[in-house]
């Protein structure tokens, strides 16, 4: 029962980590081209080819280096793509760099396939642990009980970052974005609410748990504490809705539409927009632009008609509708392709995983093993995996903050989308699809940015 209040409370939340803030120097994340900083892997790639015998490192032949990958597949309640997209976007990164010769005189492979099943993460992470065959562990979970023990092993995990405690303080886990704050103010909403030309704006979300709950507050504090200079105005908050909305959203919109809302930001899934869009509709208030935490789904964007149009939608790494040349992301097109298989934002998550695997390898130079890596990768501090997302910096991307004790070098970056005729869109400059402010939590216009 535990592990399914667990796994609710996760779903949940899954929105909550859509602020695609940047933890790198603002300095670093708000010029329109900004590089890596990971000037180590740089120096680092005249070792590339060296080979070292290293009989003791596990996971670790003179061929290979091998990685299990866990996720779920089997019993998900999202009903989406998990394991095997996911699994595709590893494959097709090894792939890539296989094709040049690898690293270290070995290839990268994957050695392990492990679905958890929704509720076995734990067992399939002690499965890892105990066999000892693989150097790494990818992990694109729902429920992430396995990763305390992951970390205490001092295994390198790379996982799908949706779930910002199961990484928080743990050095050894290193998911696909960094640590959020849920209950910082979002200037992404008021910036979205400006270009729709709305004012009037709802902040809402469900009531499962207390991030659920910080996630809709925080955002509408921001909207409040950005009013007295952009006229955009707070009028409905609700962060208690039933997760799923099992029994709908109509007496919410009722009361909405009594308070003149004309723009709803969420902290919900994708399922539970449509479920507002829809009785948006119903009640004659189809004008409501909504802001999108978790819908970066071209397909379900395209299969429901006109539902969104007009709406807004945050990616986490630099959209496949923007101008992808000299980026990373035209490489992921290209060996995707290659490999067969179709793009999508879990194929995208396992490849940024992969990446970031790669260039930890490359720091820790060709005598590592795992603390080698783990060390090296923290030492990146600016790492957007070839332009892929906003600067991350893994020395303090673990460690959770709130508002209260902010950094005032800590720059928001998400990558903003608009619904146009049934399509997703960049808005701004396809070159510069993220959206950079300086310091989280601060109003000011946004810079139009990219990275290298």
């Amino acid at each position: 029962m535990s592990r399914l209040k667990g796994l609710v409370a996760l779903l949940a939340g899954v929105a909550l980590l859509a602020g695609a803030c940047s933890n790198a120097d603002s300095s670093e994340s708000s010029p329109t081209t900004a590089k890596t900083g990971t000037t180590t892997a740089a120096a680092a790639e005249k070792t590339r080819d060296e080979f070292v015998a290293l009989p003791d490192v596990p996971g670790v032949t003179d061929k290979e280096i091998r990685y299990a990958v866990v996720g779920t597949k089997e019993g998900n309640p999202l009903g989406t793509c998990i394991l095997d997209c996911y699994l595709d976007g590893i494959e097709a990164y090894f792939a890539y760099r296989n094709s040049e010769g690898g690293i270290f005189g070995r290839k990268l492979v994957v050695n392990d396939v492990l679905d958890d099943e929704v509720a076995n993460n734990q067992v399939r992470s002690l499965d890892v642990i105990s066999k000892e065959k693989s150097f790494g562990d990818f992990q694109a979970t729902l429920l992430a009980t396995g990763w305390e023990d992951l970390d205490k092993a001092g295994i390198p995990t790379y996982a799908w970052g949706i779930d910002a405690v199961g990484f928080a303080n743990r050095p050894h886990i290193f998911p696909s974005l960094a640590n959020r704050c849920p209950g910082c103010y979002r200037q992404d909403v008021v910036y979205a609410a400006q270009q729709a030309g709305k004012k009037r704006v709802a902040s809402i979300g469900y009531g499962v748990n207390d991030a659920s709950k910080t996630c809709t507050n925080g955002t509408a504090d921001g909207v409040k504490a950005f009013e007295p200079e952009t006229g955009v105005d707070l009028v409905y908050t609700n962060d208690h809705l039933a997760y799923g909305l099992p029994n709908g959203i109509g007496p919410e919109v009722t009361a909405m539409k009594k308070a003149k809302v004309d723009f709803v930001t969420s902290c919900i899934d994708l399922n539970g927009m449509k479920t507002l869009a829809q009785e948006l509709e119903r009640q004659g208030m189809d004008d409501v632009v909504l802001f999108h935490p978790n819908t970066y789904n071209q397909q379900f964007i395209a299969e429901a008609g006109d539902l969104f149009e007009g709406d807004y939608v945050i990616a986490l790494f630099r959209p496949f509708e923007a101008d992808t040349a000299g980026t990373a992301v035209e490489q992921f097109e290209k060996w995707m392709d290659k490999e067969g298989s179709d793009q999508s934002e879990l194929a995208m998550v396992g490849w940024i995983n992969a990446s970031l695997a790669y260039d930890g390898l490359l720091a820790a130079g060709p005598e590592f093993d795992r603390e080698a890596v783990t060390t090296a990768t923290a030492g990146l501090t600016a790492w957007t995996g070839g332009g892929v997302v906003a600067p991350i910096n893994w020395a303090t991307a673990h460690t959770p903050y709130t508002q209260d004790d902010l950094d005032p070098k800590q720059a928001s970056c998400p990558a903003l989308l608009h619904v146009e005729d049934h399509k997703l869109v960049t808005v701004g400059p396809k070159d510069k699809p993220f959206i950079c402010w300086k310091v989280l939590g601060e109003w000011s216009e946004p810079t139009p940015s990219t990275f290298e």
